[in-house]
């Protein structure tokens, strides 16, 4: 039987042109069933309260559910040990934050993925500072005053933080090294639980995010000293910036952003990239936002990116040189 090759070829390119068919139609449908996004955070805390504004926007674009799924603990390697894992079919997204996307991947020493081999950068959200509180109990009202008191008893200030290795771990460090200052880390399992014993007193200080901070702040429960933003926050106006009160190198600010396992489809990618981006300019949404001190600050995919990899350069250098481990 004689073979015609010109017939197959023709065969094989129909056959190729109706499987991408096939995957443009399914890619357009998307999504098509519950969405999940993983939070390296509690509920609660300011990456779960910046998750359920901004997916609730993006669920009434869809018309389809975006179910949160909190997975606080070990420094945000647990949520993304789970994102990296999922089926890359857009179905599993991950929230990529300063602390737990970036941070800890220079201070933690083993993670179970490989940080620039595992996902998917699609899309910045937006951008916040931290706060410096410290519990009422303690009589400092100033930086100034928080440093003397830390040089006359180097023993007596402990802070919390949510892990090792996490951005308030670091914020902190590079805090104390830039104050001179000795001060000891008390690592908790989430945000949430560091602020509710800095409010007890348990711990004396802490480098917080600013969203769940200032809303103790706002009810008394805990004193502001220093805002890390280049500029004051008109949601606590009387509080300084790290620059003010003279500690212009703990000044930083963090983001959040959305990320998904390695291998995403491009087309799917490219589309939750547009509808989160689409949504985060929603003037509802970025009132809302505004309300817990995060500021919109949407970019494209390719500069997301590069950002990932950017703040991995610089927090790795940060971190080397201050000496900062997860001890």
């Amino acid at each position: 039987m004689r073979l015609n090759i010109s017939t197959m070829r023709r065969k094989s390119a129909l056959l190729a042109l109706c499987f991408a068919g096939t995957l443009q139609t399914v890619h357009a449908a998307y999504p098509e069933k519950p969405v999940r996004w993983i939070i390296p955070g509690a509920a609660g805390g300011a990456a779960d309260a910046t998750a359920r504004i901004v997916a609730n926007a993006v669920s009434a674009r869809w018309g389809q559910p975006i179910v949160i799924d909190n997975r606080p603990g070990a420094t945000g390697t647990i949520a993304n040990d789970a994102t990296a894992k999922a089926t890359p079919d857009g179905y599993t997204l991950g929230q990529a934050t300063m602390s737990t996307y970036v941070m800890s991947n220079h201070v933690l020493p083993r993670l179970p993925y490989k940080p620039a081999e595992d996902f998917t950068n699609i899309a910045k959200l937006c951008t916040s500072p931290y706060l410096l509180g410290v519990t009422q109990s303690l009589p400092v009202n100033s930086v100034s005053e928080l440093v003397a008191r830390a040089k006359a008893r180097p023993t007596e200030l402990n802070y919390g933080s949510s892990g090792n290795g996490s951005a308030l771990h670091v914020a902190t460090e590079l805090f104390r090294s830039s104050a001179g200052i000795k001060i000891t880390h008390v690592p908790y399992k989430s945000v949430p639980a560091s602020e509710m014993d800095l409010i007890g007193g348990q711990i004396q200080m802490m480098i917080g995010n600013f969203a769940t901070m200032a809303t103790h702040v706002q009810s008394g429960k805990i004193r502001a000293l220093a805002i890390t933003s280049p500029k004051r926050s008109p949601l606590l106006p009387n509080v300084p910036t790290m620059a003010e009160a003279g500690i212009p190198a703990a000044e930083l600010t963090t983001w959040i952003g959305v990320m998904a396992p390695a291998k995403l489809p491009p087309a799917i990618a490219k589309k939750i990239h547009e509808e989160f981006t689409a949504a985060v300019k929603d003037p509802k949404v970025i009132k809302q936002l505004a309300d817990i001190g995060c500021d919109v600050d949407p970019t494209t995919m390719e500069n997301f990116d590069r950002l990932v990899q950017s703040e991995n350069a610089r927090w790795g250098a940060v971190v080397r040189q201050n000496n900062i481990t997860a001890d």
